[in-house]
């Protein structure tokens, strides 16, 4: 029962070229015919509104079959129409029953009208188009009927002559103000986006030192319940030693990644260089040792010594440290974690693979569909954030690296991350 309405409003959605052109002016067309029809009958006016009906109707159907375009459709009807009326002036010159006034009148009416629909509609240079043609109409009228007095010439001319400036002004201000919105816009979308940047980086940034800081404290925690487990001064000496020693990394952890996140904020691009990627991964395996040695995990480096890849050390480290702490977390006692290469193409893989719990195809699937994950307790109760792998994954990409996982459940997880490569004898 709506199909017809529906179609008719999709046909005919509002838009004010196509609006004008079916609604005013092809109506005005219309009834200037039967005013003309009623008057004379079929007369040269009469024939002089078919003509323009007709070439509007042509217009309307080159515009259904999309071989014009609206705004030509609304041109084309408006020179139609004001060219038609003021040829008339021709036959009227010869017709003693010609009415010059009245007609005269109509012609600066519809020329009024005519000026803001295709100069606001279409293009401001129409309307000085059409004062052109205004003005020769004028001239022509008053060496016509040169009885007809002159100040009503004047006073039309004016008055249609300064309507159709102040649509000219007015499309002029409007184009101009259109322009300076749609600028302001683009700058508030680039701020926007800008913003949104500057906010992500902060966030990335709390994550970051906030989660790279859960394992100095952690080792704190262990040594000193240790101590009190201890009775030899001997080894309550070694103990102390180790808390001094992971504070000094903690406090060293905390100022790198203070110094790094500064330089992370300032600039908008990553500054990557070639580095020894074998040396990285033993700082790290150092960092992480306490976590290890608790699981008896051994943890293995089959780098090359000469293996350099372009990265960015810091962040580097950083990815490093979250996914061997991961792989620490969900790996079983007494288990080993190694951290393997292998060259494919123009890139090297940088693989760190464990034997723990691994994922099933399902939680794999949907790892990063959100931005935090829920947080999966180790196989020893260790507990997490859920930032470790979407860190990993976001610094990876900031270096230029593709950041992949394999993982099948109670078989283990294996990270894989390409990188470009340089070796060095």
């Amino acid at each position: 029962m709506n199909f017809l309405p529906q179609k008719t409003a999709s046909l005919f959605k509002f838009d004010k070229v196509l609006f004008t052109t079916l609604f005013i002016v092809l109506p005005g067309i219309i009834l200037d015919g039967l005013v003309e029809y009623n008057n004379g009958g079929v007369n040269l006016y009469f024939i002089r509104g078919l003509f323009t009906f007709s070439i509007v109707t042509v217009g309307l159907l080159l515009y259904s079959k999309s071989l014009i375009r609206k705004s030509s459709l609304l041109v084309l009807s408006v020179y139609a129409v004001v060219i038609c009326m003021m040829t008339t002036l021709t036959w009227g010159y010869y017709d003693p029953n010609f009415q010059f006034e009245p007609f005269f009148l109509k012609v600066e009416v519809i020329m009024s009208l005519l000026f803001f629909a295709v100069g606001m509609l279409v293009h401001f240079r129409h309307i000085i188009i059409l004062l052109a043609l205004n003005f020769i109409f004028i001239t022509v009228c008053l060496f016509c009927y040169p009885q007809f007095p002159i100040e009503k010439f004047a006073f039309y001319g004016v008055i249609v002559s300064g309507g159709g400036l102040m649509a000219y002004f007015c499309q002029r201000t409007l184009v101009i103000l259109s322009r300076k919105v749609k600028e302001a816009n683009r700058l508030i979308s680039i701020k926007n986006e800008e913003l949104k940047e500057m906010n992500q980086s902060k966030d990335d940034l709390f994550r970051i030192i906030g989660h790279d800081l859960r394992t100095p404290f952690y080792q704190l925690r262990s040594l000193i319940d240790l101590v009190d487990e201890v009775d030899d001064d001997h080894e309550k000496t070694k103990i102390k030693e180790m808390i001094r020693q992971s504070a000094d990394k903690g406090n060293q952890l905390l100022e790198d990644l203070l110094e790094w996140g500064n330089i992370y904020k300032k600039q908008s691009q990553v500054l990557l260089e070639t580095k020894e990627i074998s040396s990285l991964v033993d700082k790290v395996f150092e960092f992480t040792d306490m976590r290890r040695r608790n699981k008896q995990i051994s943890l293995i480096n089959e780098l090359p010594r000469d293996l350099k890849i372009t990265i960015n050390p810091a962040m580097m480290e950083t990815v490093m440290r979250n996914l061997i702490a991961n792989a620490i977390k969900f790996s079983h006692r007494g288990s080993n974690i190694v951290v393997r290469s292998k060259m494919v193409g123009e890139h090297i893989i940088i693989a760190i693979e464990d034997k723990g719990i691994g994922m099933c195809e399902y939680s794999l699937g949907n790892l990063f569909t959100k931005e935090k994950n829920n947080s999966t307790i180790g196989t020893e109760n260790e507990k997490g954030t859920g930032f470790g792998l979407s860190i990993a994954k976001k610094l990876v990409e900031k270096q230029n690296g593709i950041f992949e996982i394999e993982s099948k459940r109670e078989e283990g997880t294996t990270i894989n991350m390409y990188f470009q490569h340089s070796m060095s004898a």
